[in-house]
């Protein structure tokens, strides 16, 4: 009975016209920060058709390899100033598990790297690595760092806020658990009060956003006590 069934909804899946993936769809993919098992989570995704996805003009490509162009002068400032590889390297890709839509934003022999080539907001994406450095040390598990810069147009395919991550002004953060993200996250209030970052967002979850240089000094999602 149970293969009959299955077999049904198997005939039935196929004959389903694609679909195209929404807005919100998209945002959901950018900000999902709990997945055990990111590579599954891409593929459950590729059964939708990415219709509407804006295509990079060859002049924001231009600008996005002017960047990755610089990425032994990042990678080497990253490590000189937090002395941390493992950071310095995940800061300058972009979500993997958004790798499809940044596919479809840039083609599919782009290197999956961003880095802002104006240099005048690197100290803002170190400032994030310390800051993270300084969780780990009092004992907050952070997982992965998944966002920096995001130019447009991939920034609008995943659904972003235009006023930050397209200036390389904050990261996203994903952490260990929930519990651990709360405790990052209220940490990272008594770090605003000094005002070592100008902008904090929970997204649920275990994601974080770090708003280092944002020009809306604002939380979302969380209130800081």
């Amino acid at each position: 009975m149970k293969l009959k069934s299955l077999l049904i909804c198997l005939s039935l899946f196929f004959l389903l016209p694609p679909v195209a993936v929404t807005a919100q769809m998209a945002e959901d993919i950018e900000q999902q920060p709990e997945l055990e098992n990111e590579d599954d989570f891409e593929t459950s995704y590729g059964m939708f058709d990415i219709k509407g996805c804006l295509k990079a003009t060859p002049s924001q490509i231009l600008t996005v390899n002017q960047g990755n162009a610089l990425q032994s002068a990042f990678f080497s400032g990253c490590l000189k100033q937090t002395g941390s590889q493992k950071w310095c390297e995940q800061i300058q890709r972009p979500n993997p598990v958004s790798s499809s839509i940044f596919s479809c934003t840039y083609g599919t022999n782009q290197p999956h790297q961003l880095i802002n080539p104006d240099k005048s907001t690197w100290p803002d994406a170190f400032k994030a690595i310390e800051l993270v450095q300084e969780l780990s040390d009092a004992g907050i598990c952070v997982a992965q760092i998944y966002n920096w810069w995001r130019p447009e147009p991939y920034n609008a395919n995943v659904g972003g806020a235009a006023g930050r991550h397209p200036f390389g002004t904050s990261v996203d953060v994903r952490f260990c658990t929930t519990s651990q993200a709360i405790k990052g996250f209220d940490k990272l209030c008594e770090y605003r009060k000094k005002g070592e970052l100008r902008a904090l967002g929970y997204y649920g979850s275990t994601g974080v956003h770090f708003g280092i240089g944002d020009a809306t000094p604002n939380t979302w999602g969380r209130s800081c006590k």
